[in-house]
């Protein structure tokens, strides 16, 4: 009887997995508040463990659907990373432990091929600590 309830369990712990990785990019896409909040908790993580990360700012025009533009770069963010509104017209994505040069090698990477997804961007790069990465 416990064998079968463990498989039971397992079996539903492994439909739960499968579901959450095949959600779609939308959903994965944080309000302003669920994002600062993100960044609040990453912050103390990185003063907790001596690492640090960066956060790319792309401004965004209100008119402008990013629907594609949010889908491209979930296909190019690690798992760990995280997509956000920093504020009303600028998006964020949170490169954690990468530094700064990290974070614009990530940019340039995908400036050119979202052209033809979404006009990127005026952007910029954050990293914390600023110490943490020396130019």
């Amino acid at each position: 009887m416990a064998a079968t309830a463990r498989l039971l369990n397992l079996k539903r712990i492994t439909d739960l997995f499968e579901r959450l990785t095949t959600q779609s990019s939308a959903d994965c896409f944080y309000s302003q508040h669920e994002f600062h909040s993100i960044l609040i908790r990453e912050k103390a993580r990185a003063d907790r463990n001596g690492h640090g990360f960066s956060l790319v700012a792309i401004e965004v025009s209100t008119n402008e659907d990013i629907s594609p533009l949010v889908k491209h770069l979930q296909k190019k963010i690690r798992t760990a990373d995280e997509i956000g509104w920093f504020d009303r017209n600028t998006l964020g994505i949170l490169l954690y432990n990468t530094s700064a040069v990290g974070a614009w090698q990530f940019v340039n990477k995908n400036r050119n091929k979202t052209e033809d997804v979404c006009s990127i961007f005026k952007c910029s790069v954050y990293s914390y600590p600023n110490e943490w990465c020396t130019f």
